[in-house]
């Protein structure tokens, strides 16, 4: 028995492969992590997210209207265009989510694609999830969705009075449970979960403390601090946000608007960022993010297209990357709206714009 335990001592290696075999349930050595890049169907996000989505916990927090929900489902429908044997499982734990929302979105509502998970027990919802994930014999890649953790609430809260279920902390406590049982095995096997959380009106402000009284803090607590790799806050939305033709009257109504984020939290060094990102009215099937004018704008910031009163004139310089794959665009083009008329009539052209400039500004992670 002694000699054995010296031999254990002198080959640390064979310790340690011999207790992970022993205790091979209970944890994830034995598998090899999943990456992955998805876009989020944004060009500036992507330029901000090193490239796109990879498997991991992202929380998107913010006021109602900001675009939470509208931005999740874009990088839902990504995710299944580009992710093979992939599915979008969305946790509807509260009432928002309706058929117009999926369609503007261009969600692939095949059974095989999406699935709409209807629960606000916190302790049904992870089972649920902890099921999908561990009893996965085709390695399916799953994009979870929960609106909203806030919404969700424990099994001994239903049966109990307004009064008594009313406690301080619950909502932080319940985040806290979920982030512990599934952040490791989510991002371990390839998944993504976005984490759709409300703000709420900072309280008990002290009246000789440096702080914005109309600061929100968002809820959940401080688990969803730790455990998201990616926190998104959206803002409000106001008039200086819309989008209109140069020419419009002032009183006429916006194209769109711009849908302002703050990164809060990332692994690389975006943290901190506010970045804009353009929405376009009237639009379905997934073309909601206006990302014709991202790339205009974007071409215009670096030089590769350049203005001349009305006129937009193209350099040589995008030209000849643009002929070497076979692709054409005019020398001048006049006004923004007809550039992304030209770029929305010939996506060959917007793709390769879309992938050249993603490759070549994103951040590293």
């Amino acid at each position: 028995m002694a000699a054995k335990k010296k031999t254990d001592q002198l080959d640390p290696l064979g310790q340690i492969e011999r207790y992970l075999k022993e205790h091979k349930e209970e944890h994830y050595n034995f598998e090899a992590e999943t990456d992955y890049v998805v876009s989020s169907g944004s060009l500036i996000l992507d330029m901000h997210m090193g490239g796109g989505l990879r498997p991991s916990i992202i929380r998107a927090s913010g006021v109602s209207e900001g675009g939470k929900t509208s931005c999740s489902l874009s990088f839902a429908r990504n995710f299944q265009k580009e992710v093979e044997n992939s599915m979008v499982v969305y946790v509807k734990a509260e009432g928002r989510l309706s058929s117009d929302m999926i369609t503007r979105a261009g969600i692939d509502t095949d059974p095989e694609k999406w699935f709409v998970f209807k629960s606000n027990i916190y302790e049904t919802v992870c089972d649920f999830i902890s099921h999908l994930i561990r009893d996965n014999p085709t390695e399916k890649r799953y994009f979870f969705v929960i609106d909203s953790m806030d919404a969700l609430i424990s099994k001994a809260d239903v049966d109990r009075s307004y009064d008594e279920s009313n406690k301080v902390a619950g909502g932080a406590v319940t985040s806290s449970n979920f982030l512990k049982r599934m952040a490791l095995p989510i991002s371990t096997r390839g998944h993504i979960c976005v984490l759709i959380s409300q703000v709420r009106s900072k309280v008990s402000i002290n009246m000789y403390e440096k702080t914005d009284p109309k600061l929100t803090n968002a809820s959940g607590g401080n688990a969803l601090l730790h455990f998201s790799d990616w926190i998104l806050e959206f803002q409000p939305r106001y008039t200086k946000h819309q989008i209109k033709d140069s020419k419009a009257a002032k009183e006429d109504a916006a194209e769109g608007h711009w849908c302002e984020v703050i990164f809060r939290k990332t692994p690389n060094e975006t943290t901190g960022t506010i970045v804009k990102y353009p929405i376009k009215y009237g639009r379905t099937g997934g073309k909601s993010i206006w990302v014709e004018y991202e790339i205009l704008n974007t071409l215009l910031k670096w030089g590769f297209v350049k203005r001349a009163g009305a006129w937009l004139n193209v350099t040589e310089t995008l030209i000849e990357k643009l002929e070497s794959k076979n692709l054409s665009i005019p020398e001048k083009i006049q006004g923004e709206e007809a550039f992304t008329n030209y770029l929305d009539d010939n996506p060959e052209v917007k793709d390769y714009l879309f992938d050249m400039l993603k490759q070549t500004l994103s951040l590293t992670v």
